[in-house]
């Protein structure tokens, strides 16, 4: 695994393996994709950490199952592309509908525990295509790349992080058959879209460990 700088952390759920990553600057915390929220909470509060920001890749349950407890319990502000705020409330876009046998067929085994329907209410602010948003001494590039769902969006922070969401999980083709997922607009928009993405570039995914992404790794994704 490629070391993360000591200001990212990543929670990783048991259940559906998804990555949460929090950033701290001073005693401020940003939240990208937060799937487990007492595990969130709990990390923020040993810490004595203000959460100011949740950034969301996309819209699948996996990468939002902590939302509505975190901005239940703290004031903070959502971000995401703009179909991807459509699309966290919906049951059946947000694929939480369908989680539990989503589970079960990947893992062969029934799930440890219920993963009931939910939704979300809207993100606070939204962009359409690309937007540049700066938090405490960072900047953030931000870009929606539609194809595995409709609000698929990556991260580069200070043009040296990505936080790739659904794309570029070690060992995984890209997946367009879930909710959302669209293969024609993946080869029309998303894949030039990725192509784009400078490299080399320490690499956060929405499962898996960090990695390196080369031009090597991008060209086996055909970009």
């Amino acid at each position: 695994m490629d070391r993360l700088p000591n200001y990212i952390t990543v929670l990783t759920d048991d259940l559906t393996t998804s990555n949460c990553y929090i950033l701290t600057a001073q005693n401020h915390a940003l939240v990208i994709d937060p799937n487990n929220a007492a595990a969130i909470q709990d990390f923020l509060e040993t810490r004595h950490l203000q959460l100011d920001y949740i950034f969301l890749t996309h819209e699948h349950c996996d990468h939002i199952s902590g939302l509505n407890a975190l901005r239940k319990a703290v004031p903070c502000t959502v971000f995401a592309g703009a179909a991807c705020s459509e699309g966290i409330q919906n049951t059946k876009r947000n694929m939480s509908r369908f989680m539990d046998t989503y589970l079960y067929f990947r893992t062969h085994q029934l799930p440890s525990r219920p993963y009931p329907a939910f939704t979300c209410q809207a993100a606070d602010r939204t962009f359409a295509r690309t937007a540049v948003m700066t938090w405490q001494t960072h900047s953030f590039l931000c870009r929606t790349a539609p194809g595995h769902t409709p609000g698929s969006s990556y991260f580069i922070l200070n043009n040296a992080i990505l936080f790739s969401g659904d794309y570029f999980i070690p060992g995984e083709e890209v997946i367009t058959r879930l909710p959302g997922g669209d293969p024609e607009a993946y080869e029309r928009e998303g894949k030039a879209i990725l192509k784009t993405i400078p490299t080399p570039l320490l690499t956060c995914p929405g499962h898996g460990a960090p990695f390196l992404l080369t031009e090597e790794i991008k060209n086996d994704y055909g970009l």
